[in-house]
């Protein structure tokens, strides 16, 4: 018999996620809530007064701060080999 998680409930349904939450301020309308339902309500267009629809992002910063694409520079020397193989695959020498 595997080992009893302490930390686990024995209710039928122990993973509940309830909506309330520590008093968090809107970046859309600068109002507390306590409420994650009342929160999201304002990203909606419906729910703000410039009726415009806003993304929640978090604070992951991958999302807030994503790192520039830089392009990697070729390697002529494998573009070449690989040419080569395939000219050769294909019969034409090269």
């Amino acid at each position: 018999m595997p080992e009893r998680n302490m930390a686990a409930s024995d209710l039928p349904a122990p993973r509940i996620i309830g909506d309330s939450i520590e008093p968090t301020q809107s970046m859309v309308d600068g109002k507390l809530y306590t409420s994650k339902s009342a929160l999201r309500s304002t990203y909606k267009p419906s729910g703000n007064k410039d009726g415009k629809s806003y993304v929640e992002v978090g604070n992951d910063s991958s999302v807030t701060n994503p790192k520039p694409y830089v392009k990697p520079k070729p390697d002529r020397k494998e573009i070449k080999a690989a040419l080569g193989k395939a000219f050769s695959q294909a019969g034409l020498g090269a």
